[in-house]
């Protein structure tokens, strides 16, 4: 409802005093507005019978006009039943009367007319919004079911200070500024932040016996009727914004919410925690090998080295063999969901729902510009999208450079407190507390995701099997022609997302994830207890976890480019961290092996071990062979003929051979599926990017035995043709089809 303007004449100031009564004399006298938000404050009976009006609201101050402001008993009856601060200036008794008078017969009008005025036009009548914004706001809402005030909010016509100013006078309501009015933090802890946020609602203030509630759509009286029940007090009700909501329950609840980010996992299941890096089980487990190979060395040396690479020769020829067949399934067999491109073209805006993307950022100021446009390039309607970027506190210039690039109003900054572990997991977490998506995804800050990924995602869930809760991007490289080592990088990236995984989806095999462009259920993400912020690979360790719940991951026929390392010191850290976190996870899930052999199953267990053990052991070992190879060519050391007897020699030299060439062999067919021809040459070549790999792994073991939580930052912004990917432009690349490599 448009703001009632009446003015009524008040003495601003007293003068010297009156000569004859001694007493000070009230001088200028001037007309203020009176603010309809103001008189709301105070019951009418409150203000006929004391003879006041409130003027306006300053804060905690409340400015009323008053016959005798001198009167203790009304001044203390006012702050009683708003609980302010009153100032009271002077006004003659019969203008207060008539003022009255003039408000309540204003306001009865004015709700007659709100009655027929819709928000648009009070807007348009406002002058906050013109014709043609009105009308394609109308025109979006109708296509997209969302309310009017979001669309208008979304498109950038209004700010939502605004447009919530607008709402309350629509419902004659006092409207309250959370950030310069801050209630008190008690009062706000009054409900549950998990309810306030699904309410949009949070307690303000005592008005004497009741309790001013603030929230965001007035219209929604169901939430009203809960929010009577809940608090169990009379209850005036006023509106502010969403963000207000928001960021007042930050504040109230900064504690708790750092608290379940880092320490929920640990409260809750801290067996599933990476926080304790070696149980006393494993310390002795590993005691108990090392004295048995110490035993067998005082026994028989050179037969207990003879066992250790038989074992060692014999495991590195299952895990060759076990990734080939990975890469047939996955490249013979479609995804578990096929969702045709006339079904993403033909879904309705207004049944899609929404969806919460959250972005952590640390040290990224060269890479937000992309990332602010990659989001907006997004096919998904933006009044529905929830985007969190989670800014670390410490990061002051990433912060600044957010703020600078002005995105539109769906983008939120989340400030994430600063407290150990300071990892992206944590930041996840934190970001997923003030989630309103009903599905929502993880990007990185240099990520491209293809347009129609958030849609062909929606569709995917709603044709998925009710177990699987996850959605993987595949993940590729828009730089890979950048030199050798993004060529490397992207053949690896091929083989895994394009081959690997889709074979591990296409055998139910326990998936670990990808760092970014995982989509989840919203709620099965929180019963999960969300990220392990001990774990720097905390994509791989959830996508266990999941498994081990009962809970599917399938591959999502989409590609999200990333960039590429291209410098190799960055990517020896990069990966170093990658190496560690899978080093983390499988000593977490292998706490207890046979609880972990029933909840998988002997299959998934075995794949397990091939993906998530084998992976860093195949890095550790390598170097050992390496060396011995070439110490043997060298030297032709006697020793080492006879460590390895036919058997033993046959099975390595079928290793040396087999494993590089399977290799070799799927980096290119990985290469090839993509449509990336150019790098058959890098693929051939790429077993010399074995030995990045290894002086990877050997820093990862360190680092997890000095400083395990430590999270290697990886510098973006390095390739030199920041240009639009391939795949969006390239008609070669098909989505689900392919070879058998």
């Amino acid at each position: 409802m448009p703001e009632t303007i009446i003015e009524i004449p008040v003495a601003l100031f007293p003068t010297e005093a009156d000569g004859d009564s001694g007493q000070p004399a009230w001088g200028m006298r001037s007309n203020v507005r009176v603010q309809s938000s103001a008189v709301r404050l105070l019951e009418r009976e409150t203000a006929e019978r004391h003879n006041v009006i409130p003027i306006s609201q300053q804060g905690r101050i409340l400015l009323v006009a008053m016959s005798e402001p001198g009167n203790l008993g009304a001044i203390q009856a006012i702050t009683k039943e708003t609980g302010l601060r009153v100032r009271a200036v002077e006004a003659d008794a019969n203008e207060i009367r008539q003022t009255l008078r003039r408000f309540y017969t204003s306001e009865a009008e004015a709700a007659a007319v709100t009655e027929r005025m819709p928000l648009g036009w009070m807007l348009l009548d406002r002058g906050n919004v013109t014709l043609e914004q009105l009308n394609e706001a109308l025109e979006i809402q109708q296509r997209s079911g969302e309310r009017l005030g979001k669309v208008l909010v979304t498109r950038g016509f209004v700010n939502r200070l605004t447009l919530s100013e607008v709402i309350a006078d629509q419902f004659r309501l006092p409207h309250v500024n959370l950030r310069e009015d801050t209630p008190a933090l008690d009062v706000v802890r009054l409900l549950d932040p998990a309810v306030a946020r699904r309410l949009e609602a949070v307690p303000v203030r005592w008005l004497g016996p009741r309790l001013m509630v603030a929230v965001v759509d007035p219209s929604n009286l169901e939430a009203q009727v809960e929010l009577r029940q809940i608090l169990q007090a009379p209850l005036l009700f006023a509106v502010t914004s969403e963000l207000d909501i928001d960021w007042i329950l930050a504040r109230a609840y900064r504690s708790s919410y750092v608290e379940e980010s880092v320490a929920g996992l640990l409260y809750r299941d801290p067996d599933e925690s990476a926080y304790e890096t070696f149980t006393d089980g494993q310390i002795v487990a590993a005691l108990v090998i090392l004295l048995l190979i110490i035993v067998g060395f005082v026994i028989n040396a050179q037969g207990t080295l003879i066992t250790i690479n038989a074992v060692i020769a014999a495991f590195y020829l299952a895990i060759s063999i076990y990734r080939l067949w990975l890469a047939f399934r996955g490249a013979s067999i479609n995804l578990t969901i096929n969702v045709p491109e006339e079904e993403i073209g033909a879904m309705d805006d207004a049944d899609l729902p929404v969806y919460t993307i959250l972005v952590p950022l640390f040290r990224e100021k060269e890479v937000l510009p992309e990332l602010v446009r990659s989001i907006q390039n997004l096919e998904y309607p933006k009044m529905k999208l929830d985007v969190k970027l989670l800014l670390e506190e410490t990061d002051r210039e990433t912060f600044i450079a957010a703020v600078a690039l002005r995105p539109p109003s769906y983008f939120q900054f989340v400030p994430v407190p600063d407290s150990a572990p300071r990892t992206k997991p944590k930041a996840c977490n934190y970001g997923l507390v003030s989630s309103r998506g009903q599905f929502v995804v993880v990007y990185d800050a240099e990520d491209q995701p293809e347009p129609d990924q958030l849609k062909r995602a929606v569709a995917a869930f709603r044709r998925a099997p009710a177990d699987i809760i996850c959605l993987q991007a595949k993940l590729n490289y828009y730089n890979r022609d950048q030199n050798l080592l993004t060529r490397w990088f992207t053949t690896e990236y091929s083989t895994w997302f394009d081959l690997v995984l889709p074979g591990l989806d296409n055998t139910n095999s326990p998936i670990p994830l990808g760092g970014t462009s995982n989509h989840f259920y919203t709620e099965k993400l929180r019963e999960l207890g969300g990220w392990d912020p001990f774990n720097v690979t905390e994509d791989a360790d959830l996508g266990i976890r999941m498994f081990k719940r009962g809970y599917r991951t399938a591959i999502l026929d989409s590609t999200t480019f990333e960039e590429a390392n291209s410098e190799w010191r960055n990517w020896i850290r990069q990966r170093s961290r990658w190496v560690k976190g899978y080093m983390q996870t499988w000593l977490v899930h292998m706490r207890h092996p046979f609880r972990l052999l029933l909840s998988l199953g002997a299959k998934a267990y075995t794949s397990f071990h091939f993906t998530v053990g084998g992976t860093p052991l195949v890095f550790l070992l390598n170097p050992i062979y390496w060396l011995i190879t070439t110490i043997w060519f060298l030297t032709r050391w006697r020793a080492i003929p006879p460590l390895f007897p036919a058997p033993v020699y046959y099975l390595s030299f079928l290793n040396l051979l087999l494993g590089n060439f399977i290799f070799v062999y799927l980096n290119l067919a990985g290469s090839y599926r993509r449509g990336y021809y150019e790098l058959g040459r890098a693929a051939l070549i790429s077993p010399l990017y074995w030995i990045l790999m290894s002086v990877a792994a050997w820093r990862a073991l360190w680092q997890l035995l000095t400083k395990p939580y430590h999270w290697e930052k990886t510098i973006h912004g390095l390739d030199t043709k920041r240009r639009a990917p391939r795949r969006f432009l390239d008609p070669l690349v098909s989505r689900s089809g392919g070879t058998t490599p």
